[in-house]
């Protein structure tokens, strides 16, 4: 059994004391964290149930049923564990707590019922959607989660580069699919997300489901994949011709590298992340494709594979060094093809650093 937790505990109490800092920012009496992701980014105990208490003046607690008190007091001896006998117990455990209690964070996807279940609980407290903060403390990357992140997004560009070697002409979309299920578990802790690979027009349907379509040679493939590493995850799209490619292939492709590297040159802190993404999208929009990009530019990656920031024409935060984004650009035209080029970046004080290594120029993409 294993005797730890897969952060090291002075992570995780880095975590907690910025946790806190927001918290005195916020004016928060106290902090609810009960998301099962963002339990495990603050503790590192992967528990289906419980509640993290960040409360002022006091050090954060975690509360938990019976299936899980004894491995967070062995995991986490440092962290103060109490029982929690069932989740419908919450409220009364909150209302012993939160007498002294004015203003109470909490997280906004919490279940209704059982947001109504508190605010029963302690009546004469002002509820605070604590989302944004936390989002924020978690779009920061530590050196710590930059090293995984490097290490997820290398074993990513293996993974591809696999998949790509054992793709050949005859091969279902399944198939391909296949390909790399097998070898994220290989090379890591299995994919991040469902693998995406498209062959010809299917490619059009910037989220299609792969089916029994076959690659022929001559007909272009797009494989969007990540696999999950220590925690980690990982995301890159790439788009390979089997064949000398139309020449509507050609220049769609190279309008789509032209605003990925237009938006990785933009890339620098303070700007908004709205800025970004009309910097890619005005290279498409002039190019004459404006309508066939109808997604955002790129997310945030991290413990999960789509966090806060985004690239996106309503996302006004400020890039800040440490945080790590995808971009993605694409142009999908219903019925004929689509290619989308995605690399992950992480900013850094002057601009930022693209932690994909595998190639995407037009002369790699021609096989």
């Amino acid at each position: 059994m294993s005797a730890s937790i897969p952060f090291a505990p002075n992570e995780i109490q880095r975590r907690l004391r910025r946790l806190q800092a927001a918290q005195r920012r916020q004016r928060l009496d106290a902090v609810l964290v009960t998301t099962e992701i963002n339990r495990f980014y603050f503790t590192g105990l992967a528990a289906s149930n419980g509640m993290l208490l960040s409360e002022r003046g006091a050090p954060p607690a975690f509360y938990t049923d019976f299936r899980y008190l004894t491995m967070a007091r062995r995991t986490a001896p440092w962290l103060p564990s109490h029982l929690l006998w069932r989740p419908a117990l919450e409220p009364e455990v909150v209302a012993g707590l939160g007498c002294g209690w004015r203003r109470v964070g909490y997280e906004g996807s919490m279940p209704a019922a059982r947001f109504l279940k508190l605010q029963a609980a302690l009546p004469n407290v002002e509820w605070v959607n604590a989302t944004p903060m936390i989002e924020e403390l978690r779009a920061i990357k530590s050196p710590d989660e930059q090293r995984r992140m490097r290490a997820a997004i290398t074993a990513n560009d293996r993974l591809f580069a696999e998949t790509l070697r054992q793709t050949v002409p005859g091969m279902s979309e399944w198939a391909i699919s296949a390909i790399v299920r097998r070898e994220a578990e290989r090379l890591g802790q299995g994919e991040a997300f469902a693998a995406i690979a498209c062959v010809g027009r299917g490619a059009a349907e910037c989220h299609h489901q792969p089916d029994d379509t076959v690659l022929r040679r001559g007909q272009p493939l797009l494989v969007d994949l990540g696999l999950k590493l220590n925690h980690a995850c990982a995301d890159m799209t790439r788009c390979v011709s089997f064949g000398p490619p139309t020449p509507l292939w050609r220049e769609i492709y190279r309008i789509v590298l032209t605003a990925n590297r237009a938006a990785v040159r933009a890339i620098r802190p303070g700007l908004p992340c709205q800025a970004i993404d009309a910097v890619a999208r005005g290279v498409i929009e002039r190019a004459g494709y404006g309508p066939f990009f109808g997604h955002s530019l790129g997310h945030g990656l991290g413990l999960e594979v789509h966090e806060s920031p985004s690239f996106s024409s309503a996302c006004a935060t400020e890039l800040a060094p440490g945080m790590v984004l995808t971009v993605e650009p694409g142009i999908y035209l219903p019925g004929r093809l689509g290619i989308r080029i995605e690399d992950v970046i992480l900013v850094t004080r002057n601009g930022c650093e693209v932690l994909t290594g595998t190639p995407r120029d037009l002369a790699w993409a021609v096989r």
